[in-house]
């Protein structure tokens, strides 16, 4: 039998257990949503994928929550081996930075494109990540407390310490801030490049 494979999202989503568990899934999808958008996009099927890796790993034990008229709720808790796990992955190097991205394939081959198709790509591009600086602006000043979440079919606590300043969500936080304002600004610049070029071929089509 092979062993079971850790992958770098397993890690994420078992740090968001340290940090704020015991979590059900869809708590895990919101905070996926809130705190790893920036480095990595997580759709709910693959959270209870890793949460299923994690718990034949031995990194997170579930148990089962009565709720009326509901099914039961399942809650996961990080475990002293989820702990250790974590310990053992800030010890090694991380992969080298990559970045995929569909638009820049696009540009790269601009001049495939029929006209006005390039510009559209792009202007489309600039209101998706206003709407990410935006959201990223945001998040950076409501993140998540202990507390927030519901245990125990107990509502969640609107009194917890919302003082609670992590040094490290705060850099993430900055880093999708700086990070969407530089996309931002590169994507008017090559507006700026390529809407004169796709009328001008606009042009000698007429």
């Amino acid at each position: 039998m092979e062993p079971i494979e850790a992958y770098p999202i397993t890690y994420g989503i078992l740090g968001l257990l340290a940090l704020w568990g015991p979590l059900s899934g869809y708590d895990l999808k919101h905070l996926c949503d809130k705190i790893l958008a920036p480095m990595w996009g997580v759709v709910q099927s693959q959270v209870y994928k890793e949460l299923r890796r994690m718990e034949e790993l031995g990194w997170v034990e579930m148990k089962r929550e009565e709720q009326e008229s509901r099914p039961d709720r399942k809650v996961y808790s990080i475990t002293e081996k989820g702990y250790t796990a974590l310990r053992s992955w800030q010890e090694q190097p991380p992969d080298v930075f990559q970045i995929r991205d569909e638009l820049l394939l696009k540009v790269l081959f601009g001049t495939f494109a029929s006209p006005g198709d390039l510009a559209r790509n792009l202007r489309t591009s600039i209101v998706e990540h206003e709407m990410h600086l935006l959201g990223y602006r945001q998040s950076g000043l409501s993140l998540p407390t202990k507390g927030a979440f519901r245990h125990d079919n107990k509502r969640p606590n609107p009194y917890s310490d919302t003082s609670q300043d992590d040094p490290y969500l705060s850099l993430i936080a900055r880093f999708a801030i700086e990070f969407e304002k530089t996309y931002l600004r590169w994507l008017y610049e090559a507006l700026e490049v390529v809407e004169p070029r796709q009328k001008q071929a606009s042009e000698c089509e007429e």
